[in-house]
């Protein structure tokens, strides 16, 4: 049997319309992989028909984009502010409460990983408009690690930064592989003993 079409809610819009494709899309390619998920699917989430879908984003792949774009920014502010949170609550350097954070994370029932690490790995074709928003957000987690340094009274350039980086992307990627939320207190343990080494700014 062929699904029914979605009803228009009452009261859609446009942009509403839009706001639901973005957050079914985001949803559902997270939980299940982006190759796997069907525009059937999204729509159905969405509560659209699938022209709807096309008239706004034109593709899949540009819908999927959009909505890891959308999620950009608020995603690593919203890690920030966690971890400034914790820093402030347990006074602890804010680069280590990172890892505080992380794990909370890495322990919640949905967690899958990196959203965009993972659609990265999944999605061969270098010319899907999904990788250059995936570079950037990772680019800005970059940019978080940084800002977290500085705050720790460390420098946040150069070898240090490199290295920090590196855990904390190797820790991201690791605990989704191993579905292991201790990855966390190891890469902790690991930069905790970066700091103790005399850094040059």
């Amino acid at each position: 049997m062929t699904p029914a079409a979605p009803q228009r809610p009452l009261g859609d819009t446009p942009p509403r319309a839009r706001n639901r494709l973005l957050t079914a899309a985001a949803e559902l390619t997270y939980a299940g992989g982006v190759e796997a998920t069907g525009v059937d699917a999204i729509a159905a989430r969405a509560q659209v028909t699938k022209r709807t879908l096309y008239q706004h984003f034109g593709s899949k792949a540009a819908l999927v984009a959009a909505a890891l774009e959308a999620a950009d920014r608020p995603t690593v502010a919203a890690l920030g502010y966690a971890v400034l949170r914790r820093a402030t609550d347990t006074g602890e350097r804010p680069i280590l409460a990172l890892f505080d954070v992380l794990e909370q994370m890495f322990y919640t029932s949905a967690w899958r990983g990196c959203g965009y690490l993972n659609a990265t790995l999944e999605v061969a074709d270098p010319e899907h408009p999904l990788h250059p928003v995936a570079r950037r957000h990772l680019a800005g987690r970059r940019e978080l690690v940084e800002q977290l340094l500085r705050s720790s009274q460390a420098p946040a350039s150069g070898p240090l930064a490199d290295a920090v980086h590196l855990i904390v992307e190797g820790a991201i990627a690791m605990s989704a592989a191993t579905r292991d939320p201790l990855v966390a207190r190891r890469a902790k343990a690991a930069v905790e003993r970066l700091l103790l080494v005399p850094w040059r700014a």
